[in-house]
């Protein structure tokens, strides 16, 4: 086994890479990062965007995700996005390590565990809660994650002391996504006859505590703290429903809903066909971890949709379905493997067809009953090739590898839009040359557009208001309520235009809008082929 140590690592390693650089892929300024790297940046830099409340009002006070990127900044010379990028390569080999260790932990040799492995980074989208097993950006939540993978293969294997290591690593990105792990690890300290062998779990846990504790007492640049009790209150709770609607699971589509009592009807049943093969560990963490996940869906019900626990939209329980899929997938490939081996192709082929399916469509259950026909052909396809490719384990990752050219090629799976373009470039560039450094923009047509984020970024230059800021509704009270009172100002960011002189009263030095919406009668400041900009008072001014 050793002596295959680096063979197995080359080949997770290539697996990292083409998942990176191919499907599912990575981003920058095009979610979430939107959000921190102008937080990180005026961290860094008090004068940039001196007007924007977005960068202003940072929340990682509960996390060293910023201290450790500072570190790195300062020890590579790297960039922000450099070292965040850089992170997050780490951290899906480690992600689809734990994923490699799982399958081996549920029975398969060496070639089924790296197929396993390659079909865990795939990636999943994880409809409802609005996250992914894979996220595409260098956040806090997408490093926790994969740690915890980590930490869940090394479980399985009774590598305590390591899987202790990447819980505590996991825990100090950002501690919320953690729980579901903490929990399983209780529980199977109750339940284990060896609790002795556990000590390594309590001390990481108690580490961890200790560390985040002490790091958010030592934290500088908060200027809105985060509420942990209380009920929302009404005005609060309608900005949270506008904006966040994803977390209230009442709004919840059936499709969304019924997603994952599928999926852990499916674990439940790949569980139980292979559960003589798994190890005592592994049998406990991966239906622990899916039921877990389930069980967090109505007590976010509960707590946040008739309790309204101000701390829930932060929180976010329901997140933890993210495992019921991850499960899913890995067992499905250990009961497909196992039944393809003994000869029971077309039970294998069944559970195949969950395994690709869930990285293709998401929806599971939707793609059988409103078929995408390029889709579901694929599916059926890879599901096919890989009971077949079970006859030579050594190749057989070959097929999930193949998957990540053929999921975005011929199944024509997108993950997210082309944002960064070389007119909205141009016009980052011409703002950040051209426009003082206090100066505060709109973007007054895109609606529930991303430029504006990317534009923050690029241009450094304050942003009034926009669509992805908002989702700092769930964390923070008065931002929510400013963020609201802008947006209905501003009419969503929606035409037709408002006369410029509203614009200038509300501080707005510039607005940016489509060029094919720019006013007759205005002439533009800046223009290119898609935007074009119009101060909102006269030059000199």
């Amino acid at each position: 086994m050793k002596q295959q140590y680096p063979a197995i690592a080359f080949v997770l390693l290539v697996l990292t890479l083409l998942g990176f650089f191919v499907f599912p892929g990575h981003t920058w300024l095009q979610s979430d990062t939107q959000i921190y790297a102008p937080m990180l940046d005026r961290m860094l830099d008090p004068a940039l965007v001196p007007k924007d409340e977005l960068a202003l009002r940072p929340h990682v006070t509960w996390t060293l995700y910023d201290e450790i990127a500072f570190g790195l900044r300062h020890l590579t010379g790297a960039d922000l996005e450099q070292v965040l990028g850089g992170q997050q390569l780490v951290f899906r080999f480690i992600g689809l390590a734990g994923a490699f260790l799982l399958a081996q932990a549920m029975g398969l040799g060496l070639p089924a565990a790296l197929f396993a492995a390659a079909c865990f980074g795939l990636g999943a989208v994880i409809n409802g809660p609005a996250v992914l097993t894979l996220e595409y950006e260098p956040v806090p939540r997408a490093f926790a994650i994969l740690l915890l993978m980590g930490a869940f293969g090394c479980a399985a294997n009774r590598y305590w002391r390591v899987s202790a290591v990447l819980a505590f690593l996991a825990t100090i990105y950002h501690p919320t996504s953690t729980a579901p792990f903490w929990a399983c690890a209780a529980l199977y300290f109750l339940v284990s006859k060896s609790r002795r062998e556990l000590w390594p779990l309590a001390v990481g846990c108690a580490a961890a505590i200790g560390t985040v504790l002490l790091c958010a007492t030592l934290q500088h640049g908060e200027t809105e703290r985060q509420v942990w009790f209380g009920v929302i209150p009404t005005q609060l709770e309608t900005v949270q429903k506008f904006r966040a609607m994803y977390n209230w699971i009442q709004f919840w589509p059936s499709p969304w809903f019924w997603q994952y009592p599928a999926l852990l009807l499916f674990s439940a049943g790949a569980w139980w066909r292979i559960r003589t093969r798994l190890s005592p560990e592994a049998r406990f963490f991966s239906l622990a971890v899916a039921v877990y996940g389930m069980l967090m869906v109505p007590l976010q019900y509960l707590l946040l949709d008739v309790g309204k626990w101000i701390l829930m939209p932060q929180f976010q329980p329901a997140r933890a379905v993210l495992f019921i899929t991850a499960m899913a997938l890995l067992l499905g490939v250990a009961a497909g493997w196992h039944a393809a081996t003994a000869g029971r192709r077309l039970e294998a082929f069944a559970w195949f067809v969950v395994v690709f399916a869930i990285p293709t469509n998401g929806l599971v259950i939707q793609l059988f009953t409103v078929p995408d026909a390029r889709k579901l052909t694929l599916v059926l396809a890879l599901a096919a090739v890989a009971v077949m490719a079970v006859k030579w384990p050594r190749t057989a990752v070959l097929v999930p590898a193949a998957a990540i050219f053929l999921i975005p090629g011929f199944g024509g799976v997108r993950n997210y839009p082309v944002l960064h373009t070389a007119p909205l470039r141009a016009l980052s560039a011409w703002a950040h040359e051209s426009t003082p450094q206090d100066a505060m923009f709109l973007f007054a047509d895109v609606g529930h557009g991303l430029q504006p984020g990317v534009f923050r970024n690029d241009a450094k230059r304050s942003i009034y208001v926009d669509w992805k800021g908002g989702g700092q509704a769930n964390l923070l009270e008065d931002f929510a309520r400013l963020w609201w009172q802008r947006w209905n100002a501003v009419h969503e960011a929606k035409l037709p235009l408002l006369p410029l002189e509203d614009y200038r009263a509300m501080g707005v030095d510039y607005i940016v809008v489509r060029t094919a919406n720019r006013p007759p009668a205005a002439t533009p400041v800046y223009s290119n082929s898609d935007w074009a900009v119009l101060a909102t008072r006269p030059t000199g001014q």
